[in-house]
């Protein structure tokens, strides 16, 4: 059975979204073991400069590397990253698989990723060319690597 980490920084404050989120860890314990890390975000001052943010996420990333093993294959969600569709997604999860007992899927707070981390990244995917909220990229990453579990396993599920 793979591993699962997902490191996502900041927690998830809408009690709506964290029981969905639970919904699909829950449903996801079926095909992988998962551990789910959330590092505090750091705040940053009203108005911050270009520097601020900088280092604001350098300090993120340095808590994010905190929690990867060398072994692992790293998939960064960031707005530079690939789009990709489910079934592309199932196939990179099932290649992963094949290669690697763990994947750690990282999810930045709103100022994004350190340089750092997005250079560990073995794959770097993006939601969507639409901006979301890094909690709503929280759900529709645990109900992607659900439906690529799904999809995997030859099991239906509702497209």
């Amino acid at each position: 059975m793979i591993k699962l980490k997902i490191i996502s920084v900041g927690k998830i404050k809408e009690k709506s979204l964290s029981i969905l989120i639970d919904e699909y860890i829950k449903r996801l314990r079926r095909y992988a073991k998962i551990e789910i890390v959330e590092i505090n975000d750091i705040a940053v001052p009203d108005n911050p400069s270009q520097n601020d943010i900088l280092s604001v996420i350098t300090k993120e990333g340095k808590e994010i590397l905190k929690y990867l093993s060398p072994k692992a294959y790293v998939i960064s969600l960031c707005i530079e990253g690939k789009n990709v569709s489910s079934e592309e997604f199932a196939n990179i999860i099932e290649r992963i698989h094949n290669q690697s007992s763990e994947v750690v899927c990282i999810i930045g707070s709103s100022h994004g990723l350190s340089e750092e981390i997005k250079k560990l990244s073995h794959f770097k995917l993006s939601m969507s060319e639409m901006t979301f909220p890094h909690n709503i990229a929280k759900l529709m990453l645990v109900e992607q690597v659900y439906r690529a579990f799904k999809i995997n396993n030859n099991e239906n599920y509702h497209k």
